[in-house]
C-alpha cells in the first residue's frame, strides 16, 4: 500500500523546517550539542563514527575538502554526508 500526497513548494518547505525545527527542540533537550555545517576532526570522527585518523585520510587522499579558520582544521558536514552516502 502506498500513499502519494501532492503538496505546493512552500507548504513542503514548512513542512521540513517544521521538522527539523522539533529535532533541535528534541536533541537540545536531550543535551546533545545541536551540529552546524563546519566540525572539528573529532566531530567528523564522531559524527561517522569513526576514528579521527579515518578524516585525516580521507583528507590527505582528496576525499574530503581541506578547510580550516587558521587555528583549527575543519569538515564540511554537507561533504561528509556525501561521501558516506557515496555520492
Amino acid at each position: 500500500m502506498s500513499l502519494s500526497i501532492d503538496l505546493p513548494d512552500d507548504v513542503l518547505e514548512q513542512l521540513a523546517q517544521r521538522v527539523a525545527d522539533i529535532l533541535e527542540e528534541r536533541q537540545a533537550a536531550a543535551g546533545v550539542p545541536a551540529l552546524g555545517r563546519w566540525l572539528t576532526i573529532a566531530q567528523a570522527a564522531e559524527y561517522i563514527g569513526a576514528k579521527r585518523q579515518r578524516i585525516y585520510d580521507h583528507r590527505s587522499s582528496g576525499r574530503l575538502t581541506r578547510h580550516g579558520d587558521g587555528t583549527r582544521a575543519l569538515v564540511d558536514r554537507l561533504e561528509l554526508d556525501q561521501l558516506v552516502e557515496g555520492v
